[in-house]
């Protein structure tokens, strides 16, 4: 990503970005950021960063800026810290902040602040207290009228039967109305958390290896130049994977993901698989085709086939080390198909193995590789759109294949 580019993310930036050093004062400011805050683009510069924090609280702020500046660390969303952000029109609002620290080229560190203004979502949850809360007086409310009832009627054993299975029913809806709204909370939480951490870590890449270029540019050392372009070009292209799983996502929960059938050549996909997956192909790395038989042509959706092989080959790539084959294995029968995708890479727990379709579900020896857990949901979600199917088998050390078996014409 040339200078340029990157200086396009930073002033287009749906996220405050505030740059400041050591004494706490305002070196750059994004556009967004400035607006938030209702200042005008530079009146911020220059400017100690307790100007954005309330009047009471900026004592403590100070205490707090200069122990993190004795030991800094980076700070993605997982570890945000929620506090109250002060306008200039001394009005407040609720505020989330990420923290991470660079060096210039004079060695010097500098703090990137990313902010983001978390008004909506305290509204939000907010109403959902108030929901929950008015679930639970329902409860109650509605358990004093079954018990009065019973006190009623209890020379009347049949009413009184028929009142009793009243209030289970209404106490059993009340109870999956209440765990529903809990679980959606809970995914909203998990989502939020996820797509922070995966934006904020290649976002801080980025913004990294932007400030070496220019050091490595003075000094003529292009081979540093040219290593900091390819993380930076890597790390644009992942923040765009998981900006697709989650468009994919939300187009499938919500049904509008359209089915184009057309005719295409099996060998011509796997030719463009193999195009597009080499810039992601670790040292080494090959990928093997074999075949069964001849070419062969199949009536389904192309692009949703092909996102499907990308994701399992992705995986495949990202969980085996350098220098290992991958192999694309292609079987044809007379009416039907089946594509394996096969690695000598980390495998599968076999206690995760039971969980591995289930949303944002990872397993826990891939703790250290990055991934949303939402590609292989999809490319399930994706298999039953053309009446697909898809299945694995794994062994932890050893490595793992993936197989879809699909029939060649998808009826419209």
């Amino acid at each position: 990503m040339e200078a340029t580019e990157f200086q396009a993310l930073f002033e287009h930036s749906s996220m405050g970005i505030i740059i400041s050093n050591q004494e706490g004062i305002i070196e750059k400011c994004n556009p967004f950021a400035c607006k938030l805050f209702g200042y005008q683009d530079s009146q911020l510069e220059g400017k100690a960063i307790e100007i954005l924090v309330p009047k009471v609280l900026r004592e403590r702020h100070i205490r707090y800026r200069e122990n993190y500046n004795k030991k800094p660390t980076s700070r993605a969303m997982g570890g945000t810290l929620t506090v109250q952000g002060f306008k200039k029109d001394d009005s407040k609002f609720p505020v989330e902040i990420s923290l991470t620290f660079y060096k210039d080229k004079d060695k010097n560190t500098k703090i990137v602040s990313f902010v983001s203004d978390i008004t909506e979502r305290k509204k939000a949850e907010d109403a959902l207290a108030k929901l929950t809360g008015e679930l639970e007086d329902k409860v109650n409310n509605r358990t004093k009228e079954l018990s009065d009832a019973l006190v009623e009627l209890n020379n009347s054993h049949q009413i009184i039967e028929k009142e009793v299975e009243k209030r289970k029913q209404v106490e059993k809806d009340i109870r999956e109305s209440l765990e529903r709204e809990k679980e959606l909370s809970e995914l909203k939480s998990r989502f939020v958390s996820m797509a922070s951490h995966e934006f904020r870590t290649p976002l801080a890449g980025i913004l990294s290896s932007a400030s070496l270029l220019d050091k490595y540019n003075e000094i003529g050392d292009s081979e540093k130049h040219k290593k900091h372009i390819v993380k930076i070009k890597k790390s644009v292209k992942h923040l765009t994977n998981i900006l697709n799983e989650f468009l994919s996502m939300d187009k499938l929960d919500q049904g509008k993901l359209a089915i184009n059938i057309s005719e295409f050549s099996i060998l011509e996909l796997v030719k463009d698989l193999n195009e597009s997956m080499e810039e992601i192909f670790k040292k080494g790395q090959t990928l093997i085709v074999t075949n069964n038989s001849n070419d062969f042509l199949v009536k389904l959706d192309r692009e949703i086939l092909h996102n499907s092989l990308v994701n399992l080959l992705s995986n495949a790539v990202k969980y085996s080390a350098e220098n290992a084959n991958i192999y694309l294995i292609i079987h044809e029968n007379k009416d039907n198909f089946s594509i394996s995708i096969k690695d000598e890479g980390i495998g599968i727990p076999k206690e995760d193995q039971k969980h591995l379709f289930e949303r944002f579900f990872r397993a826990h020896n891939v703790t250290t590789i990055k991934g949303t857990g939402l590609g292989l949901n999809i490319v399930k979600s994706y298999l039953k759109l053309l009446d697909g199917v898809i299945s694995f088998e794994s062994e932890e050390g050893v490595g793992t294949v993936f197989t879809i078996q699909l029939q060649k014409e998808l009826k419209e």
